[in-house]
């Protein structure tokens, strides 16, 4: 069996199982006497619980010297040429 093959099929089954469970946590239901905050059910508690993070990773900073790039003053000259015979006129009323 090739790579390619072999990693699709684990592809796909890791597609059905995470379509599975989410079929079976969207159609998760209760009797009426299971409201009561203390019932144990697993699929409740992995959806009311959070992701534990084991380790995160912080980069270094790294100080580096650069060149300070200095951006020209602006200009406030207009390098489009402006007609006075194209300006459409106001509308009439």
């Amino acid at each position: 069996m090739s790579v390619s093959i072999r990693c699709g099929a684990l592809s796909l089954l890791c597609i059905v199982l995470i379509l599975f469970a989410a079929v079976a946590q969207t159609n998760h239901v209760h009797t009426a006497k299971s409201n009561a905050p203390n019932h144990e059910c697993s699929v409740c508690s992995v959806a009311h619980s959070t992701a534990l993070v084991g380790a995160t990773y912080q980069a270094v900073p790294v100080f580096v010297r650069s060149a300070l790039a200095l951006r020209q003053k602006a200009s406030s000259n207009s390098f489009l040429l402006i007609s006075s015979l194209y300006i459409r006129p106001p509308p009439s009323v």
